[in-house]
C-alpha cells in the first residue's frame, strides 16, 4: 500500500515528465521509496555523498527534492535552457556527486572519494550509490565493487532498483545478472535484500548497516517494479522513454487521488 507522500511524488514524475515533455518515467516510478528513504532519514550534507549512478531515475530524485523542499530548487526548472535541472543529475545540483549519463561509473567513482577521504583520514561520512539491475551488465560496476572490498571501504553503501526489466527486456533475457547474491559475496560485499517499495524496510536496513562494522561495502539489493504505483505503467516497456498525454495525466491524478 503505498503512502501518501509515495503518491504525491509519483504524480510528481508523471507531472513533471508531461510539462517538460522529457524524462524517464518508469524507472523513476521504481526508486521512489528508495530515494525517498535515502534522503528523508540518511543523507546528512556536506560530508555525506550520493551518486545516482541509474541515471533514468533522475524524475524521482527531482521530485523527492522537491517534496523535502530543497533551498534554492524549483522543479519547473527541469530541462528550460540555462538551467542545471537536465536529463540527468550533475554536480552542479547540492544532492548530486556526480554528473551521470553514462552508465557504469557510479561505483568506481563513489570508490575514488572513498580513498580520497580515507587518505586525509576523514570519518564519519557515509556514500550511497544507486545503480539499476540492467546497469549491472556493465564490467565496470564488477571491477569497482572489487576495488571497494579491497580497500575496505567500509562507508560504501550501493543499492540496487532490481525490478528486474530494461529498456530492451527483462534482466532474465537480456543479460542475466543472477545468481545476485553469491556473486556479490563472492567479490566480498555484505548483502541484504528488503521490499524496494517499503519506506520503513528501507530506512530500517540502512540503519542497521552504517551501525554494523563492515571491512568492505554493503549492498542493498531492493527488489522493485519497473512502473510500480501507476496502473498502466507497471512492466510496460513502452514507459521506459513515453511523455505522457495530458489525458494520461488526468487519469493518473485520479488513481493516485491528488488534488
Amino acid at each position: 500500500m503505498l503512502g501518501r507522500i509515495e503518491k504525491d511524488i509519483r504524480y510528481q514524475i508523471f507531472k513533471l515528465c508531461h510539462e517538460a515533455g522529457g524524462g524517464h518515467i518508469a524507472s523513476s516510478l521504481s526508486m521512489v521509496e528508495i530515494l525517498w528513504s535515502i534522503f528523508s532519514t540518511h543523507y546528512k550534507p556536506p560530508h555525506d555523498r550520493f551518486l545516482l549512478s541509474s541515471c533514468q531515475g533522475a524524475l524521482a530524485l527531482y521530485c523527492v527534492q522537491h517534496t523535502l523542499k530543497t533551498p534554492d530548487f524549483k522543479l519547473t526548472d527541469f530541462l528550460k535552457e540555462g538551467s542545471n535541472l537536465t536529463m540527468f543529475p550533475n554536480t552542479d545540483l547540492p544532492f548530486s556527486d556526480m554528473t551521470s549519463g553514462s552508465l557504469g561509473h557510479g561505483i568506481s567513482m563513489a570508490v575514488g572519494m572513498a580513498l580520497h577521504k580515507k587518505f586525509n583520514a576523514v570519518v564519519g561520512d557515509t556514500l550511497y550509490v544507486v545503480v539499476g539491475d540492467g546497469e549491472l551488465d556493465e564490467g565496470s560496476n564488477w571491477e569497482g565493487i572489487m576495488a571497494a572490498a579491497h580497500f575496505s571501504i567500509s562507508n560504501l553503501i550501493i543499492i540496487i532498483n532490481y525490478n528486474k526489466v530494461q529498456i530492451d527486456g527483462t534482466t532474465a533475457t537480456v543479460m542475466n545478472i543472477e545468481p545476485l547474491i553469491d556473486k556479490l559475496t563472492s567479490f566480498g560485499c555484505t548483502v541484504f535484500s528488503v521490499d524496494g517499495h517499503n519506506t520503513k524496510e528501507i530506512i530500517d536496513t540502512i540503519t542497521s548497516i552504517k551501525q554494523k562494522n563492515t571491512e568492505g561495502p554493503s549492498v542493498l539489493i531492493a527488489h522493485t517494479i519497473k512502473g510500480h504505483g501507476i496502473s498502466f505503467c507497471a512492466k510496460d516497456l513502452s514507459w521506459h522513454y513515453r511523455v505522457p498525454t495530458k489525458l494520461e495525466l488526468d487519469f493518473v491524478k485520479q488513481e493516485l487521488d491528488c488534488h
